[in-house]
């Protein structure tokens, strides 16, 4: 049988041709003794073809199961066990079958397979991965410079890294932003039944009673019959504003002014910053670090970016480095960059070590948004009390306050 194999030669090139053996287990030890790294070793002629069967004969069943998306763990966790097989000698298709069989989302599945299957065409892996939607530009452009220079199961263990990087950096931001909005949620939760269920029975004993109520009272009792009776309309307002926001901060038309918002706002512009630019540095270092040219790192920590004001920042650079002109004038130029970023890319410039200065800031933000996290968690502990206790308070001073009223009258 004809094997196409694609090997690591002891150079560090990549060696691509057709072997002849009994099966691929001799083929892998032919290439072995010949001091060769296998990357995958397949039987020639084999293709999709099977797949596509498969995909002709999907039932209704299989195909809902396939409706949804790929989360971020899954990939993290795909690219961190390839690297490890590949570093440990397993050929790439050997990897990615073990892959396969394990894997438990079966989007992801699919794809990894039409992967397997292209590279049993004798395709470069980042070739295919080119096709698949489940793999975005970044991840595509490491695995090609890992191909590229010999060193895929670098490339592979780089975009593990940089995923749980930018996994661990949105965890931070949804653990800042869940304190506050369950302590919200749930205060108004409160609000909600003690008008619904609570507040009606106050005002049927107090009606009874034929006492004078305060203003506090009356204004709670007016408050709760506003809300009973236009509750469709407080509903749809609260909706329409919440779609409106959202509506505002995807707009291609509004986007930026919200985005300009978000770095101005008091309470939030230090976080939104300081977590763009940990994202976009990181991805850039990455990038740098693995030998992808200095243009396409660039348009990449452009589109990562996710805040128009600082993507026009990347984009300014982009278009600073397709002149030839130094990044470090022209990220202070920009001026979206502090003062330490660009000096930091000044001397990644002149010393040739960019990624090493790129990897700093990105620590650097890292450390800071860890600090600034753990500063808003303390301050809003006591805000957060300070406002329950301050419904609770208020509740109570317009009940009780009537209640003790009459009793001192009674009495």
């Amino acid at each position: 049988m004809n094997f196409r194999y694609k090997a690591r030669a002891a150079d560090g090139k990549i060696v691509e041709g057709l072997l002849e053996a009994d099966n691929q287990g001799i083929a892998l030890d032919s290439l072995r003794q010949k001091g060769m790294l296998p990357l995958s070793v397949n039987q020639a002629g084999r293709g999709g073809a099977a797949m596509i069967a498969n995909k002709r004969t999907m039932t209704i069943f299989d195909k809902l199961q396939r409706i949804g998306t790929v989360p971020p763990k899954t990939k993290m966790v795909f690219f961190r066990q390839l690297a490890t097989m590949v570093q440990a000698g397993l050929s790439l298709t050997m990897a990615l079958d073990i892959v396969v069989e394990q894997e438990k989302n079966l989007i992801f599945r699919d794809s990894v397979n039409a992967v397997k299957n292209g590279i049993d065409q004798g395709l470069p892996m980042s070739q295919v991965m080119k096709q698949q939607p489940v793999f975005n530009t970044m991840m595509t452009s490491l695995v090609q410079a890992g191909e590229e220079g010999g060193i895929l199961d670098s490339a592979l263990d780089r975009v593990a890294g940089l995923l749980e990087k930018q996994a661990a950096l949105k965890s931070k931001i949804k653990s800042a932003m869940f304190y506050p909005s369950f302590v919200i949620f749930f205060a108004i939760s409160v609000v909600a039944v003690f008008i619904a269920f609570i507040l009606p029975k106050f005002k049927q004993v107090f009606s009874g009673m034929g006492i004078e109520l305060p203003a506090l009272t009356q204004a709670m009792f007016d408050f709760g019959e506003f809300c009973e009776n236009q509750w469709p309309m407080i509903l749809g307002v609260s909706v329409a504003g919440v779609s409106s926001f959202i509506w505002l901060c995807s707009s291609k038309t509004t986007k930026p002014m919200m985005d300009a918002f978000k770095l101005k706002a008091p309470v939030i512009k230090g976080l939104v910053f300081k977590s763009v630019m940990a994202r976009c540095t990181q991805t850039l270092a990455s990038l740098v670090s693995a030998g992808v040219p200095i243009l396409r790192g660039l348009e990449m920590a452009r589109e990562v970016a996710g805040n128009a004001l600082i993507a026009k920042g990347f984009e300014d650079l982009l278009e600073a480095a397709k002149r030839g002109s130094n990044l470090g004038d022209a990220a202070r130029a920009a001026k979206i960059f502090p003062i330490l970023v660009c000096q930091m890319i000044r001397i990644g410039e002149e010393t040739g070590h960019l990624d090493d200065m790129l990897e700093k800031v990105a620590t650097w933000y890292d450390q800071e948004l860890d600090e600034q996290i753990k500063a808003m968690t303390s301050l809003m502990e006591p805000i957060m009390i300070i406002f329950v206790g301050g419904i609770v308070a208020l509740i109570a001073m317009a009940i009780f306050g009537p209640m003790t009223s009459a009793m001192q009258q009674m009495g």
